[in-house]
């Protein structure tokens, strides 16, 4: 009786994470620096800047295109860094990341006070 409870409620546990795993990530645009400009963005595909998302999963394209900024994206909820590009790194990389509700922010390493933005995950 005890193996089947057991079973039953392993069973159970894996059921959403493997729904969770089909569902297809989101995609988002970040940019940082065209021109050298001192600007930073966070949009969706269609370009629209992102202010709140539904937690999820997410595709995260950034283009850097100045080696004297870059992005890096943090969870202000749990006061952990997601992930940081290089600053003297130029081009495009993709991160793929789960969003869960609160509030994070992305800045430029170099240039935290001047470049910056936030958004947050309901």
């Amino acid at each position: 009786m005890r193996t089947s409870i057991a079973l039953l409620a392993a069973a159970a546990a894996v059921v959403p994470v493997a729904a969770a795993h089909s569902a297809a990530a989101t995609t988002l645009v970040a940019s940082v620096g065209k021109h050298d400009a001192f600007t930073i963005a966070l949009t969706t595909a269609s370009g629209k800047r992102v202010t709140s998302l539904p937690a999820g999963r997410y595709v995260i394209v950034v283009h850097d295109y100045s080696a004297i900024h870059n992005f890096a994206l943090g969870s202000v909820t749990a006061n952990k860094r997601i992930f940081t590009g290089s600053v003297p790194g130029v081009g495009t990389k993709t991160y793929r990341v789960t969003l869960t509700p609160g509030k994070y922010a992305y800045a430029c390493s170099a240039h935290p006070t001047t470049m910056h933005g936030s958004f947050s995950v309901r």
